[in-house]
């Protein structure tokens, strides 16, 4: 398959959520996970695959620094009732999917957005899994060839 997918994840707060992130980045083949002004760093009970075994996380300090660090890249941001509905949404070859953390919103807004058409917010682990899905749907399958 060409091209690369990554996870960042804007000051998540619940460690459960991380080991759910992880175990997904794992299972659909994303490149990294990145914490953006994480609110913890050691390992979780919930990445039951030990993902950060097989994919890297990445810790940045703040917004600047993930931003300075990942300009070249696209971002896609994943926020509630923000930008092309998910199952509209043209995946990039390459993207790094951008999510807020539970009680956060993703500081600034990128040139490209989708959301997840539900009746109110998912869990973070949740929407991520739901979007690495989508964009492996959208790929035909890809990571099996």
């Amino acid at each position: 398959m060409r091209g690369w997918s990554g996870v960042a994840l804007y000051e998540p707060k619940i460690e459960a959520n991380l080991g759910v992130t992880l175990r997904n980045a794992h299972a659909f083949g994303a490149a990294f996970v990145a914490l953006i002004g994480h609110r913890y760093s050691h390992r979780v009970s919930t990445d039951t695959t030990d993902a950060t075994q097989h994919i890297p996380v990445l810790y940045f300090r703040d917004w600047e620094l993930f931003s300075e660090t990942m300009y070249k890249f696209p971002i896609v941001t994943v926020e509630v009732g923000r930008g092309v509905p998910l199952h509209k949404f043209e995946h990039p070859q390459h993207a790094i999917y951008l999510f807020g953390g539970e009680d956060r919103t993703v500081p600034v807004q990128t040139g490209l957005s989708c959301h997840i058409e539900s009746a109110y917010c998912l869990n973070l682990g949740v929407a991520v899994g739901v979007v690495l899905y989508a964009r492996h749907a959208s790929m035909k399958g890809a990571y099996n060839q």
